[in-house]
């Protein structure tokens, strides 16, 4: 304090030096920054892949044995549908295609008690199934590769129902009237088969369809 006259002026009070820190004394700080982690993805569950060829990859490779597999089975399913047609009240009676085939190869076979024709049925039936696997083979071996490359089940489905939808105007159009004469079935079929009734007409064309629609999918080779 300093006196000057009567009053007294007080002194500043003395500034304090900050203790100095050593290294070792300031605060740490962390030199490892956090990173950022990607969320875990969860896989989806993957089966295993079947081994072995699939069925389009054999026919690619064995055509002559895909459509004659393909043509017994349009065949066999297209005959069943045929027995099967009258439950959906199309027709009053099977469309049996065994009949047909039948009194054109042996129109003289003697029928038994109830009126069947044994021996006719069977002539018939080994010659329908005959016949449907030789069209499998028309179309798989002439008709298919002139039409080209395909790659789709759709589109191998549109080439077999083509074929099928020209069998089935072939049968109306000329096969059951030409060769299943009045004489023969005890009605004239008419133009188209018309006499034997819109039904059986109808029959027809579904029965092809059903026959073309396994064709496609038993010979379905993906080029």
């Amino acid at each position: 304090m300093q006196t000057n006259g009567a009053y007294r002026t007080p002194a500043a009070p003395a500034q304090q030096q900050p203790s100095a820190l050593g290294w070792d004394q300031r605060p740490q700080q962390s030199q490892a920054q956090p990173q950022y982690q990607e969320p875990a993805i969860q896989q989806p569950a993957v089966m295993a892949q079947t081994t072995g060829t699939h069925w389009p990859q054999f026919v690619n490779n064995n055509r002559l044995v895909g459509a004659l597999v393909a043509g017994f089975g349009a065949t066999q399913l297209a005959t069943m549908f045929g027995y099967w047609i009258y439950g959906l009240g199309i027709m009053e009676g099977p469309l049996d295609f065994a009949f047909f085939n039948g009194v054109i190869l042996t129109p003289n076979a003697t029928a038994n008690d109830a009126g069947f024709a044994v021996s006719q049925w069977f002539a018939g039936m080994g010659f329908h199934y005959f016949n449907g696997m030789v069209f499998a083979l028309a179309y798989a071996l002439v008709i298919f590769p002139w039409l080209g490359k395909t790659h789709t089940t759709s589109s191998n489905l549109a080439r077999s129902l083509g074929m099928g939808m020209f069998l089935a105007t072939a049968s109306c159009g000329w096969w059951i009237p030409a060769l299943h004469p009045e004489d023969v079935i005890g009605i004239d079929p008419g133009f188209f088969s018309i006499n034997l009734g819109w039904g059986t007409v109808l029959g027809v064309y579904l029965w092809h369809v059903v026959w073309a629609v396994a064709l496609g999918l038993f010979f379905n080779p993906q080029d």
